[in-house]
C-alpha cells in the first residue's frame, strides 16, 4: 500500500525551503549599499603629526613591524597593497580588499615600523585613493 505522508512532508519542505529563499532575495535586493566610511585616528593631524604625538601606550596596538601588520590584513581582511605615497616625507601606503569592502591606511618608517593611522569600509573594484581621502586629507 502506498504511503502519502513522506511525500507530502517532503513538498512541505521544498515550499518551506524556496519561500524562505525567495525572502531573502527580497531583502538583499532591498537593501541599500553602504557608502564608503572612514575612520581617521585622529582627526585633525597629519601623518607626520600624528605619529609624531603617539604616546608609546597607544603605539602597542597601532604600530608594529610592517611583515606583521600586512600579514595581518592580507589573513583578517584578505587585504593587498593598492598604492603608496609619500605625505610630508613619510611613506604612506593603502591597503584595500575588494572581497571585504575594507581598507587600510599605514605610515610607514624607514626602520619597518608600520602604524595604522586610518581606516575603513565601503572600497570597491576601481576606486582610487582619493575617492575615501577628499573630506579627509592626509596634510
Amino acid at each position: 500500500m502506498f504511503n502519502p505522508l513522506p511525500l507530502l512532508a517532503l513538498g512541505a519542505v521544498a515550499i518551506g525551503y524556496f519561500g524562505a529563499i525567495d525572502r531573502t532575495n527580497r531583502a538583499f535586493d532591498a537593501a541599500q549599499i553602504s557608502p564608503v566610511a572612514a575612520f581617521p585616528a585622529t582627526p585633525g593631524l597629519s601623518v607626520h603629526d600624528f605619529v609624531a604625538k603617539l604616546p608609546q601606550t597607544v603605539q602597542d596596538p597601532l604600530c608594529d613591524n610592517k611583515d606583521v601588520i600586512t600579514a595581518s590584513l592580507a589573513h583578517d581582511f584578505a587585504e593587498g597593497f593598492h598604492a603608496e605615497w609619500l605625505e610630508h616625507q613619510a611613506k604612506v601606503e593603502l591597503w584595500t580588499s575588494d572581497v571585504m569592502g575594507t581598507w587600510t591606511l599605514l605610515h610607514v618608517g624607514s626602520d619597518g615600523l608600520a602604524c595604522i593611522v586610518g581606516s575603513g569600509f565601503g572600497w570597491s573594484e576601481g576606486m582610487e585613493a582619493r575617492d575615501i581621502l577628499p573630506d579627509n586629507p592626509l596634510s
